[in-house]
């Protein structure tokens, strides 16, 4: 049975082997002679292999069942011959595609052995060519490659679809092969079934190479790998649109009714995109049959009605296509004067008419309509003049449309197109690009209402003494529900109403003819056909006051002019001043001087007061012109002077000669003191300090009474000479001199010897500055010193 079986296919095989041959180029040596002795003869004769390369059979899977096919690589000016022999030979018809070639399906038995003999022979060549292939078929079976491949990049991933064709059945799981593009290391994924595989953590800015193969199995012990695939990189931009829009009053050559658009568009990575796709629809949705375009270019040119329009560009590859980027062209529902005479009639929430010249030779038109805020819907219609229409001439079109899914609000602005195409079979848009041309513009209410608020931003400008202008922005479209007719200015001035009627293309107006210096209170309200509607908020103004007279200028003028005049003088005078100052300094005053300022005034004046001569006469040594300096009694001590008294005299004239007083016999009386403390540390300390006290007067009248404690010490001659007055500064000589008998005494040179005489003609601040050095360096010197405490008396 299974001898009868082989049998029965080898002969199937050859039957099928004659048919094919009928339809390919058969390469034959001549007769199919599959003797052994000739097969022999033939291997021997031919002995050079070079002609055929890479020969290999195998069995596929096709629609009749297991099928055997043999390939090789070789010349095609060459002539081959296919012998196969499985228990018999046979000759099969070979054929050539781009120097592969290939033999017709023949049939074989699976577990027998099978051999392949090619010989091939040239015109050029004297020597034959000769290769051979053995195998058993059972072992031969190949599936694949892939017969169809799809892929697409996403995000990182790369998905992979494969087709396998006949072998589908068998193939259970696939391999992918891939790697980055210019590198030498491949990686590998296996599917999960054979027709899907997902690449995951790919770069999606790098290309990428891969390969497909099944996963060999018992039924596909072969599985050959697929050419190399060239994946583009992922596209992950979007498109960056740009819109140029032109319309017959900007362009001639635009027809009215049409607009010229020019879309613009950049990709950052041009170079991965293959071609890009544009779709341009109708925000209405009316389709198209033709409403996608795919270009290489980075531009497209539109022609398109009035309506609004959406664009979207997305890039492509074979890889995928890039994120969607979309921009929207607005309906042009400004008012042109090339639109054609259109009117519209709003009868039920469910139904309107259409009015439009009948002179339009177009049969196929299209109505759109929509409200702000909404999607814009459609109707297409097809109207063709009836033949009473041409024969009475009448100059409008009229057709009424009723549906139950329009629903017309009242108090709502409808705007209407209506549209008309070059179509004459249907009119359906073939085209959205130059397919249509806008007729007419129209706008509608159902139902008006008045006004439910007032113009906004009422402010009044320009106020003079007899006029002002008003300004206004203009009431919102949802609030007017109507169309507006116009707005209504009341002007009050003390209780009188006036009101102007004020068109509605106008925002401003200028109320003229008002009186100067009073008070008006203005509002404004837009009226509709339906009525008035609300005021605004009352606006309150004064004019104002009236102009300047002649007189009222002149005045004014000299007003200004002797303002301008005393602050010249005033600023003059602070110049001067100033100049004065910088020019010829002032003399410094010793009485401000901080030498002297401790001296107090009521001292000053008993200084420079004359002394009672009576009171003078009682003491010896002092006459009329002498001052006399009494010191007060101290405890002596090692290092103290007696007191003394310097002779000050008024002649400037007279030699300043030294002169003694010596005290005498009998002492005069002489006011008890108290020791003085004196604080050396402040500021003049030796001349404050011996001014601190002042002359008391006797306590006693009494001449027969007599002043006990009075010693001989009470009264000395000085040693100094007397005393010169060189200048008016008589105080500041006087406080010299002193300073310096201080200085020269001979306790004080004792306790400082190192110290410098102080001269009179010095400056006063740097001898006081030096005695209060001597006080700093040296306070101990003073310790146990009856410093002299005298009072200066001028006669």
């Amino acid at each position: 049975m299974r001898k009868c079986s082989a049998a029965f296919y080898i002969a199937l095989g050859l039957l099928i082997s004659g048919f094919v041959s009928l339809w390919t180029t058969v390469a034959s040596t001549g007769t199919c002679d599959c003797s052994p002795e000739n097969l022999n003869l033939l291997k021997d004769k031919c002995n050079n292999t070079e002609g055929v390369s890479d020969l290999g059979c195998y069995i596929k899977y096709i629609t009749s069942g297991l099928n055997a096919i043999c390939e090789w690589k070789g010349n095609v000016s060459t002539s081959y011959t296919l012998y196969t022999k499985q228990r018999k030979c046979s000759c099969v018809a070979v054929h050539q595609k781009d120097k592969i070639w290939t033999s017709n399906y023949f049939l074989v038995v699976l577990n027998w052995n099978m051999t392949a003999h090619v010989i091939g022979t040239s015109k050029d060549q004297p020597s034959c060519t000769y290769k051979n292939f053995s195998g058993i078929p059972s072992m031969m079976t190949m599936c694949g490659p892939h017969s169809k491949i799809t892929y697409k990049r996403s995000s990182g991933y790369l998905t992979v679809w494969v087709e396998w064709g006949n072998d589908s059945n068998y193939i259970k799981n696939f391999l992918v092969k891939y790697r980055e593009f210019n590198t030498t290391r491949w990686k590998e994924q296996q599917s999960e079934n054979s027709k899907e595989c997902v690449l995951l953590n790919l770069t999606p800015s790098l290309p990428y190479e891969l390969q497909t193969q099944c996963v060999p199995i018992k039924d596909c012990a072969q599985c050959p790998l697929s050419k190399v695939i060239m994946v583009p990189p992922e596209l992950t931009d979007a498109p960056s649109i740009q819109l140029e829009i032109q319309d017959h009053m900007q362009n001639l050559s635009i027809s009215p009714g049409q607009r010229k658009v020019v879309v613009k568009w950049e990709y950052a990575n041009s170079e991965a995109v293959d071609n890009y796709n544009v779709t341009v629809r109708k925000v209405s949705g009316e389709s198209s049959n033709r409403d996608s375009f795919i270009t290489e270019n980075s531009s497209l040119t539109l022609i398109l009605s009035y309506s609004a329009y959406n664009i979207s560009i997305r890039a492509l590859n074979s890889a995928g296509s890039s994120p969607v980027s979309s921009i929207a062209i607005e309906q042009m529902d400004e008012w042109r004067d090339s639109f054609g005479p259109f009117t519209v009639n709003i009868t039920s929430n469910s139904s309107f008419s259409l009015s439009w010249s009948s002179s339009v030779s177009s049969v196929c038109y299209s109505v759109e309509w929509w409200a702000k805020g909404q999607i814009p819907a459609f109707r297409r219609f097809y109207r063709k003049q009836t033949h009473k229409e041409k024969t009475e001439k009448t100059k409008s079109s009229t057709i009424t449309f009723h549906s139950p899914l329009i629903n017309f609000q009242p108090y709502t602005r409808y705007y209407f197109f209506l549209h008309v195409r070059p179509y004459k079979d249907t009119c359906n848009m073939k085209n959205v690009n130059d397919s249509e041309t806008t007729y007419g513009l129209a706008q509608t209410y159902f139902t008006e209402g008045s006004p439910i608020s007032a113009p906004g931003n009422v402010s009044i400008l320009n106020i003079t003494q007899h006029s002002s202008v008003i300004t206004w922005s203009p009431v919102s479209e949802e609030d007017l529900r109507g169309f507006l007719l116009g707005y209504y200015i009341y002007l009050t001035e003390d209780n009188n109403e006036t009101s102007f009627e004020v068109d509605p293309s106008v925002n401003s107006f200028e109320l003229q003819n008002l009186e100067s210096n009073s008070a008006y209170r203005v509002q404004l309200s837009a009226f509709t056909a339906a009525g008035e509607g609300e005021r605004s908020d009352s606006k309150h103004f004064v004019t104002n006051l009236p102009d300047f007279t002649a007189l009222n200028s002149i005045i004014a003028a000299v007003v200004v002019g002797i303002i301008i005049l005393l602050l010249a003088v005033h600023f003059s005078f602070r110049l001067l001043h100033r100049a004065k100052k910088l020019l010829w300094p002032s003399i410094p005053n010793p009485e401000n001087s901080n030498a002297v300022q401790k001296i107090e005034i009521a001292y000053e004046l008993g200084i420079l007061e004359p002394l009672n001569r009576q009171r003078l006469e009682e003491s010896e040594g002092c006459d009329s012109s002498t001052v006399c300096v009494v010191g007060s009694k101290r405890e002596a001590s090692p290092l103290s002077s007696p007191p003394t008294t310097l002779l000050l005299s008024e002649d400037e004239d007279s030699p300043s000669i030294p002169e003694e007083i010596t005290p005498p016999d009998i002492p005069t009386q002489v006011p008890t003191r108290e020791p003085v403390i004196t604080n050396l540390n402040k500021t003049d300390s030796i001349l404050s300090a011996s001014l601190d006290e002042e002359v008391t007067t006797f306590e006693s009248k009494d001449p027969g009474e007599t002043v006990s404690n009075t010693t001989e010490l009470d009264f000395i001659r000085t040693s100094q000479p007397a005393v010169v007055f060189m200048s008016d500064y008589t105080t500041m000589e006087i406080f010299q001199q002193v300073t310096m008998t201080g200085i020269q005494g001979p306790s004080i040179q004792a306790v400082k010897p190192g110290l410098v005489a102080v001269h009179p003609g010095q400056d006063y601040v740097r001898q006081s500055y030096f005695l209060q050095e001597i006080v700093k360096e040296s306070p101990g010197a003073f310790n146990s010193i009856d410093v002299l405490n005298s009072e200066i008396t001028v006669l």
